[in-house]
């Protein structure tokens, strides 16, 4: 008797539209669910601060002004700072349309 045999098949990535508010205009993008909005970014050819790319730095900072991210991957922020909004967009997931404001390092402390 010959067994039948299991096909995984990935299915696609929910896509989210983000709004970046960026000092130079808004820009809008769609990102997968499994990109971080950064790397996202930068694909789109819009150019945001970044460093360590880890989530264990500041430089990426931005402050979620509606919907929703994932960014457990991260270490630098804390409860406090997560619930005023704050995100770093290295290690952020959408999980939600959303909109955030970058360049927020100097708000951040």
């Amino acid at each position: 008797k010959i067994g039948s045999s299991r096909i995984a098949r990935a299915s696609p990535a929910q896509m989210y539209t983000v709004t970046l508010i960026h000092p130079t205009g808004t820009y809008t993008i769609d990102c997968p669910a499994d990109t971080y909005i950064l790397d996202k970014a930068e694909e789109e050819g819009i150019d945001l601060p970044y460093s360590c790319r880890a989530g264990a730095c500041s430089t990426c900072a931005g402050k979620v002004t509606a919907g929703t991210v994932d960014q457990s991957d991260g270490s630098l922020l804390d409860d406090d700072q997560m619930a005023k909004g704050f995100c770093l967009t290295c290690v952020s997931y959408p999980t939600s349309d959303c909109t955030i404001e970058t360049h927020k390092e100097e708000d951040l402390f």
